[in-house]
């Protein structure tokens, strides 16, 4: 669910936009089937008046897929797809196939039209082509008087009153069509926009709460001892880290995931401001988008091992250091933690913080490999299918 920060007219053009580019998709392929059909049955049918307009038609609608759909130039695309319709239409009119072609081809077209464009410009555009076509009809009424009588459907009288009827409706449903879509896409981008509100509201409570019972728990830690006190710092922290999740969905325009590399740099720099800053945090991350799911988990992993870290590993160590790598391949999550500590001790396993740590490995569905090698290190691995 994106939160917009565009005006409600954008969000319209953008829905807009990606649909018009599935539709001339569409058009394009429907072309390419219609005029190879054609040129196949022309040939078996030996009809070698028609197959080099069929063929030329097909190659235009190629070149228009090539040279300007698959690079985006979606207004060029259009226009040249409407321009090689109307040249097919014309031209049929000229070589007496007016029958043949022009039912199979008109209706589309102008639904082409209103698809492509506004309703209000498909009106123009429609307009301007039948006004062309009725004038080389006319044309052809004038200077060959028998080009009607060779038209078993321009002959009958009945027949094009009704092909007219049948235009008309035509008509009438591209423009309702055209409008009733702009009119839902503004319902649907109107509740979204309400959603988004709403999500926006539960984040911002849900982080307030959050740190209003963080702010608890500092006052209450005044008045205790000193383990005491660092046994409610400690909660305090995973706390800190859930509402900082909810504080960056609150900001972001996504309202469902999180930029972790920004998140777990945030969140070790601030536990390196409350416990020390003598040791060296080297983190490195690849831009990983993450579900609310994942990244509250992570944050908690990553709060735990940096202050278990801080408070036990490094005594009489000269250079304490500490590396986090954050890495996406596929659909596996890895995260690496190390620390250049005092290194493994059995006593560490009935720590409540890395019991924590196995708990939300386990609540990511992943794997936890730990191995002592010049100090420690964490290997959390994931698939994402489960989570995203």
């Amino acid at each position: 669910m994106k939160a917009s920060n565009l005006p409600f007219s954008a969000e319209i053009k953008k829905a807009t936009e990606e649909r018009r580019k599935k539709i001339i998709l569409v058009i394009h392929a429907v072309c390419f089937f219609v005029f190879l059909t054609h040129t196949i049955l022309d040939t078996y049918y030996q009809n070698y008046q028609i197959i080099p307009l069929t063929i030329t038609m097909f190659v235009l609608v190629a070149l228009s897929f090539f040279i300007f759909y698959r690079k985006g130039k979606y207004d060029l695309a259009s226009y040249s797809i409407l321009i090689v319709l109307s040249i097919e239409m014309i031209a049929v009119v000229f070589i007496f196939h007016f029958d043949d072609y022009t039912p199979g081809f008109i209706f589309p077209f102008i639904l082409s039209i209103f698809s492509l464009f506004s309703w209000k410009r498909g009106l123009i555009f429609s307009g301007i082509f039948l006004l062309i076509l009725t004038l080389l009809l006319f044309f052809y009424h004038v200077y060959y008087q028998d080009a009607f009588s060779m038209s078993a459907f321009l002959y009958n009288n009945e027949a094009i009153s009704n092909f007219l009827s049948i235009l008309a409706i035509v008509f009438v449903f591209a423009i309702y069509y055209e409008t009733t879509r702009i009119d839902a896409y503004k319902r649907l981008i109107n509740s979204n926009y309400k959603k988004d509100l709403l999500y926006n509201e539960i984040h911002h409570r849900v982080k307030n709460n959050l740190n209003l019972v963080s702010s608890i728990l500092a006052i209450q830690a005044e008045k205790e001892d000193e383990k005491t006190k660092n046994a409610i710092q400690a909660s305090k922290n995973r706390i800190d880290a859930m509402a900082m999740v909810h504080s960056m969905l609150y900001v972001s325009n996504d309202l469902e995931k999180v930029n972790a590399k920004r998140f777990i740099e945030k969140l070790y720099l601030n536990i390196q401001s409350t416990i020390s800053d003598r040791v060296k945090i080297v983190f490195k991350s690849q831009e990983i988008e993450l579900s609310l799911n994942e990244v509250i988990p992570i944050g908690l992993i990553v709060n735990e091992l940096v202050t278990n870290s801080f408070k036990y590993a490094f005594k009489d160590i000269k250079n304490p250091k500490i590396i986090i790598v954050l890495n996406s391949h596929k659909n596996n999550i890895l995260l690496t933690y190390f620390d250049n500590g005092r290194g493994y001790n059995q006593k560490d396993t009935q720590n409540f913080g890395l019991k924590l740590v196995d708990l939300n490995v386990k609540q990511l569905k992943g794997t936890l490999k730990i191995s002592h090698n010049h100090g420690l290190c964490y290997k959390i691995i994931y698939k994402r299918n489960a989570h995203v």
